[in-house]
């Protein structure tokens, strides 16, 4: 009989034979799918509800990382837009239209996918914590066949603080039932989580930072998914 391999929800975070028992939690836009294209589709297609100019890929990288309310200010501040008496009603319009789209347009890096289901067969256990809503995170988990790959899925509206606050990614790894992770993200955002949260930081160097490798100080980093297996048996 061939192996029998317990998916990720149904496996509490333990040893492997001859390892530390510790987490992986994983960020999710510019770290496991290139999702500013998709971004930006929504962000044009809100713009043009306010006849407004639309944003280049550019300008949606620049304003990912602090979840919606913080993209949505920053786009419309771009804009010279920005009502504080109407960014409610605004912020709704925009949601509902991110709720509603395509996942189609998010792609994952290369190499993701094949190296999330090899940590899951080696008995890792896995988490998502993301600052992208849970509707459009569920879309996409759900379009790209992933919803087996985690035991824990923490997005921007899970609670009532998002990231660099460190408790989503402590609710990740709770829930998962880690007492110790490995986080793995793109960004200044995601470096700063984790310095609070007092765990490593694993830095995807082809996401969406604005500062250097050097600036963020990540434990370890890497450019491709290939180099992950490897690099997570050093640490």
């Amino acid at each position: 009989m061939g192996a029998c391999v317990i998916p990720p929800r149904q496996r509490p975070c333990e040893a492997m034979r001859g390892e530390t028992p510790i987490g992986l939690v994983f960020d999710l836009d510019g770290t496991l799918v290139d999702s500013a294209p998709a971004i930006t589709a929504v962000a044009n297609e809100f713009l043009a509800t306010l006849n407004l100019a639309p944003l280049t890929i550019q300008e949606t990288v620049s304003f990912i990382g602090g979840g919606s309310p913080q993209f949505v200010g920053l786009m419309l501040k771009s804009r010279e837009a920005f009502d504080a008496a109407r960014f409610d009603q605004n912020f709704a319009s925009f949601s509902a239209i991110y709720r509603a789209a395509s996942p189609e347009l998010n792609q994952p890096f290369p190499g993701a996918e094949a190296a999330l289901r090899g940590l899951a067969e080696r008995g890792h256990a896995i988490a998502l914590c993301t600052n992208k809503p849970a509707a459009p995170t569920q879309r996409i988990v759900e379009a790209l066949g992933w919803d087996d790959l985690f035991g824990a899925v923490i997005a921007g509206d899970t609670l009532p603080v998002k990231k660099p606050n460190p408790a989503p990614l402590r609710e990740a790894a709770r829930r998962i039932g880690c007492l110790s992770v490995l986080f793995f993200g793109d960004s200044e955002t995601d470096a700063a989580t984790a310095k609070a949260a007092g765990e490593p930081f694993v830095l995807f160097t082809e996401g969406y930072r604005k500062s250097s490798v050097e600036e963020l100080a990540p434990a370890a980093h890497f450019s491709h998914y290939e180099q992950l297996r490897g690099l997570i048996e050093s640490l």
